[in-house]
């Protein structure tokens, strides 16, 4: 699989291709106008381009789209040049970029690359929103990260300063020692000391700056000047609400934010802690704001001390006091005996479980006591609750001289679980919640090792949804994401007893059983086929949509994952090919390299990326017996692919994989361009009855543009509409019969004719036949292989023919190949009949050649 970065390089290299191959220039921009792509085909076109296209015209054209609007596409003339906008869209509705087509005019060739263009830049799209979430979530990854690594450089500085309210203070001045940590450890670019006296500053002590400038600035000034100064906190953000005044003061002082604190309010005047950024914004996390109030109190209880010292130190009450105030867990203990001389209260819930506090002394007083315990923070996790803290250590001098220990303990439980939730957010799908595909592959290399250890055999199964491509389609994003969601939950449901579910991606599942669950495995297949079998409910409707699944079993079917991963694949494609609803072991099927499949996959994409020119239209002619007599009266298309790398295909290879990988819409429409100009051909020479029988895919039918597209056809091949009849199937209706019916009338009021194909081996009965504007039904050819012989087929037949007779509807007999079958419907006035017994699928030369 490709990254996302490669997918946009891939549709930005195929986007190239497409714009050389229809002679078209492009630019490719986002939304913020920076240039993905520039090409130009031609000098002449980019000249003309630059000199009648301003940038101001550009942005017009682009600002005329808006995200979750249903217009994608604008077309400006200009004198000399002709611009296409085309709106690139995420799978939400939301502009994510855009491209300009140019060209001299506007012609076919630019509708024609437009079609093609919409798949690959809905991957260019969904490329650029897989790498903005990314982005975004390493990002967020990212900010966490600085975010517990700044609260850890927090907690380590209170531990240094507490250290400080317990040592002794002769060497220096604490509290300057104090205001410096505070400012250098959150980044201010200035720390003060300001005093209040008589109504002005008349002192100011700096302990970080890098100039005097502010403190040029504050000396002096009246206290009833500065609104902040008035005996309360203030804590002010660039992004705080604030009065206009006091908006104004800081922007004259140059201060974009800061803290002021009241540290103390006397008869003689009032003290002031300062700490100010000045340049740039600065705005405030919930962190930084508890840091400093516990700093502060810190700093308060030294200033204390420092006035007070010899009543501090015989005051136990008071220093109990200040600890049992902290958030975090003090612990003082003895550095010779080790025993416990103080705890706050915070700590004595931690050790209120003895094991806790026996756990904690063996650690870390008796164990990792000393100068190594000072410099290296440990965590301790709780006997009991299994709570996590971070225990910081720090040596000090204790009233009496003594040497202590002092432990700050501080509760990280929250952040270990939000480390724990961003781990197994990157293992989880964020649409289903279900494992993602690199938890996926982590647990599929346990298994494998498992089982092979065990000599068990696990297993693998791969769930694809049937048709999810036309729900979708259908359904529109938001409804699809829903129903996936109820799929995940489904198949989680039903295996959740014995194996575990991961989306791979898409609407692709894969479901891991262990070797312990081997036994089981009937079990888990048969109820994800039986909850697949049911209709799911969305917004009052019910919705069928089936699943087909892959297995192998390891180390039967393999031992390592690249050749298990193939073969899965392999099953789950053969189960594809067999319909819907179906299961099919690795085991059980005829298997060829892997590379078959790697290699027709890119060779479809190659050749439907080519114009869909190596896809052929073979006809076979539909006949009228007219008095005993065979008359052709028109044939059926009939799509093959002439490979240039694998050679020449029939449907049966290729059809069903072009619908899995989406690419049956393109062929789809090639074909019906192709036949409706075809028989344009033989009504105007000589043969103005014959019509042509295209099928209509399931996926076609579910595209929004698929009345405009057949419109289109008929309009530039100048066909009589009533000469085109478009087959649909009976099971293009299951999922919405309401909607059905309504892309069915519109497309019948266009003129043309619809014809229900292969009836009687669907999902209808014959009473839904009056529920659909139909003007023929075709019989399958599995009702004809016996109708001379089995009962029961010539009774459906027969009924069928009535019905149709009943409602002035044509019948149309397919797979007729010998002349009793011929007689037998006939009988039963049948007279349209198509199969081998007339010929076969023809050549347009031979077919020209034989019927013109």
């Amino acid at each position: 699989m490709w990254d996302s970065k490669t997918n946009r390089q891939k549709a930005i290299e195929i986007i190239k291709e497409l714009l050389r191959t229809y002679s078209l220039s492009g630019l490719l921009a986002d939304v913020s106008g920076d240039v993905y792509l520039s090409y130009f085909t031609d000098m002449d076109v980019q000249t003309r381009f630059y000199e009648e296209v301003d940038r101001r015209t550009i942005e017009g054209i682009r600002s005329g789209f808006s995200d979750y609007e249903s217009t994608d596409v604008t077309d400006r003339s200009f004198k000399d040049v002709f611009l296409r906008t085309i709106a690139v869209r995420d799978q939400e509705g939301r502009v994510r970029a855009y491209m300009f087509l140019i060209g001299p005019d506007r012609d076919d060739s630019c509708d024609q690359a437009t079609k093609v263009l919409k798949d690959i830049l809905s991957m260019f799209a969904d490329a650029g929103e897989e790498l903005r979430r990314s982005a975004e979530k390493e990002e967020k990854e990212v900010s966490d990260s600085s975010r517990l690594a700044r609260e850890r450089r927090y907690y380590r500085n209170l531990s240094l300063l507490l250290g400080d309210t317990v040592t002794d203070t002769d060497k220096g001045d604490p509290v300057e020692r104090i205001v410096k940590r505070i400012g250098t450890c959150v980044s201010f670019d200035r720390a003060m000391l300001i005093s209040l006296r008589d109504g002005q500053i008349k002192d100011i002590k700096e302990y970080v700056s890098s100039g005097h400038d502010l403190r040029d600035r504050l000396y002096g000034l009246e206290a009833s000047l500065l609104s902040f100064l008035d005996g309360k906190d203030y804590t002010i953000s660039s992004d705080s609400l604030v009065s206009e005044r006091i908006k104004g003061l800081l922007e004259k002082l140059g201060i974009s934010a800061a803290i002021f604190c009241c540290l103390d309010k006397s008869s003689d005047g009032t003290d002031y802690l300062c700490l100010a950024s000045l340049e740039g914004e600065r705005i405030f996390g919930s962190d930084e704001i508890d840091f400093v109030n516990d700093a502060i109190r810190i700093l308060k209880l030294k200033r204390r001390e420092s006035s007070l010292s010899s009543l501090l130190r015989g005051s136990n009450d008071f220093i109990r006091t200040f600890y049992d105030s902290m958030r975090f867990a003090v612990a003082i203990f003895d550095d010779k005996t080790k025993e416990l001389i103080y705890r706050n209260r915070a700590c004595e819930e931690i050790f209120s479980d003895p094991i806790n506090e026996e756990l904690f002394r063996r650690r870390f007083v008796i164990g990792d006591s000393g100068a190594e315990a000072a410099r290296a923070p440990k965590e301790f996790a709780s006997a009991g609750s299994g709570d996590v803290y971070l225990v910081y250590t720090t040596i000090a001098a204790w009233q009496d001289g003594s040497t202590v220990d002092v432990y700050t303990i501080n509760d990280i439980t929250q952040q270990k679980q939000y480390q724990k939730r961003i781990k197994e957010s990157a293992d989880l799908d964020d649409l289903t919640g279900l494992y993602n595909r690199h938890r996926f592959h982590l647990d599929f290399a346990t298994c494998i090792d498992d089982a092979s250890v065990s000599r068990e055999q696990g297993t693998l199964i791969f769930v694809d949804l049937d048709d999810f491509n036309a729900l979708n389609d259908g359904l529109g994003h938001v409804l699809a994401d829903r129903f996936l969601k109820k799929a995940a939950w489904s198949i989680q449901q039903a295996v959740k007893k014995y194996a575990q579910c991961y989306r791979l991606g898409g609407d692709q599942f894969a479901v891991l059983v262990p070797y312990s669950s081997h036994e089981n495995l009937e079990q888990i297949t048969a109820d994800i086929r039986e909850r697949f079998e049911r209709p799911f409910s969305l917004d009052d409707n019910e919705y069928y949509c089936t699943a087909c699944m892959g297995i192998v079993n390891f180390p039967a079917d393999g031992d390592n994952e690249d050749l298990l991963l193939q073969r899965v694949d392999y099953a789950l494609h053969q189960a594809k090919k067999e319909g819907k609803n179906k299961t099919e072991y690795f085991s059980h099927v005829s298997y060829k390299m892997p590379g078959d499949r790697i290699g027709l996959e890119k060779a479809l994409r190659e050749a439907v990326a080519d114009d869909c020119r190596e896809f052929v239209v073979y006809y076979q002619p539909v006949v009228e017996i007219r008095n005993g007599r065979p008359v052709c009266c028109g044939a059926e298309a009939l799509v093959r692919w002439n490979s240039s790398k694998l050679g020449f295909m029939t449907p049966d290879k290729f059809i069903s994989l072009a619908e899995y990988l989406g690419l049956i819409v393109p062929i789809d429409e090639h074909v019906l361009i192709t036949a409706t100009r075809k028989c344009r051909y033989w009504n105007d020479n000589g043969h103005p009855d014959y019509r042509i029988n295209v099928n209509l895919s399931v996926v076609q039918l579910l595209q929004n543009d698929v009345v405009d597209v057949i419109a289109n056809a008929i309009k530039i091949t100048g066909i009589n509409p009533d000469n085109l009849i478009l087959e649909i199937t009976e099971g293009m209706a299951i999922n919405d019969m309401d909607h059905m019916k309504e892309v069915l009338t519109s497309i019948h009021d266009l003129g043309v004719r619809l014809a229900l194909d292969d009836f009687g081996t669907g999902y209808s009965s014959l009473s839904r036949i009056k529920d659909f504007p139909l003007d023929e039904i075709k019989i399958d050819r599995c009702f004809v292989k016996d109708i001379d012989s089995d009962s029961f087929s010539d009774a459906f037949v027969r009924s069928v023919s009535q019905l149709a007779d009943a409602v002035d509807m044509n019948v149309v007999v397919e797979g007729v190949e010998r002349g009793p079958q011929k007689d037998k419907l006939l009988d039963m006035n049948i007279s349209m009949i198509q199969g081998f017994l007339f010929d076969r699928p023809l050549t347009v030369d031979e077919f020209d050649k034989k019927y013109m």
